[in-house]
């Protein structure tokens, strides 16, 4: 087997990374649709936050101030974002990834004005503005993803899992101090999904040297990816298991006047399942997606490989410097 012939550059298959994109809007388009748009969305949503607002004491009605919170969302990723940057003066990519952070963050707020939350009359209480996407998530989402786009392929299925962790726990928090509903929170995490395919592959693009591996020496995503896929699954089965052992439909009905501690713990669950569901396919795309070459062999470029023809014995001089 000739090197050429084992060489497969970095984001190699466009296509596919558009088809990631693409999916991401279709579902934020669903969630919007169902959640804010629908009688029952609606009715689901306020079952769960109404059950937030009355069967769990937040923190801060116990008194704790957490002004400081937007400051450590941003500072904690941060610090290992730069580390990693210095450290391997991977410039561009921290560029493109500082990019993906203010491109998600800049959508979440254009969408947050430009979609509407009506008024349908259905007997959930209607509050003036709409809240989606939750602007505290996606800060906290995009930091995180920066450590994953900027770190190397045998560090990113680790760190994905931790960002998927990171971002559950600040999109739950909103959630328990009613500052969000948890389709605030999930389409938060698409729209920092969609960005951050966007950034990953102009980064694999413009650094093939660090975005590939030899090919008997293969970053192991399969374990982590496992773990993210069983995790975002169960939690997402056990969040709607919820809804039935707080008395299906009826209980969603009768929401206003009996908040059930299931609601509360379902709305808990679908603030953190999607989040792993999305790190999950994270890791299998950013896997299948990174450089494979022969020990020995040079870096693919992601332009193809420069095809040299042979020059005939008989007009050799005329190529003779």
């Amino acid at each position: 087997m000739s090197a050429a012939s084992a060489l497969r550059p970095p984001a190699r298959r466009t296509g596919l990374w558009i088809v990631g994109i693409l999916l991401c809007c279709a579902v934020f388009i669903a969630v919007y649709e169902y959640f804010v748009r629908s009688d029952s969305g609606q009715w689901v949503e306020y079952a769960m936050l109404d059950a937030a607002a009355n069967r769990v004491d937040s923190l801060s009605a116990r008194g704790f101030d957490l002004w400081w919170l937007s400051p450590v969302i941003i500072a904690l990723p941060a610090v290992f974002f730069l580390v990693i940057v210095l450290t391997r003066q991977r410039f561009l990519a921290a560029l493109i990834a500082l990019g993906a952070v203010l491109g998600a963050n800049i959508s979440t707020q254009v969408l947050k004005a430009w979609l509407d939350r009506p008024d349908l009359g259905n007997g959930v209480p209607y509050w003036t503005g709409n809240s989606l996407p939750s602007g505290h998530t996606t800060l906290a989402a995009s930091m995180a993803v920066a450590v994953f786009l900027v770190s190397s392929p045998r560090r990113r299925p680790f760190i994905s899992v931790l960002a998927a962790f990171y971002a559950g726990l600040i999109g739950a928090y909103t959630f328990t101090e009613t500052w969000h509903r948890p389709a605030d929170v999930i389409a938060a995490y698409l729209v920092v999904a969609i960005w951050a395919m966007v950034g990953g592959w102009l980064i694999m693009r413009t650094g093939p040297e660090w975005n590939t591996v030899v090919a008997d020496y293969e970053p192991e995503t399969a374990p982590l990816a496992g773990l993210a896929w069983f995790l975002g699954v169960s939690i997402t089965v056990v969040a709607m298991l919820s809804f039935l052992l707080s008395g299906g439909w009826s209980g969603i009905a009768l929401a206003g006047e009996e908040p059930s501690l299931w609601h509360w713990f379902a709305g808990l669950l679908v603030s953190l399942g999607p989040g792993f569901l999305m790190a999950a396919a994270g890791i299998n795309l950013f896997g299948a997606e990174t450089g494979r070459r022969q020990r020995g062999a040079p870096v693919p470029s992601p332009k193809g490989e420069t095809v040299h023809y042979p020059i005939p014995p008989q007009f050799n001089e005329l190529y003779q410097v």
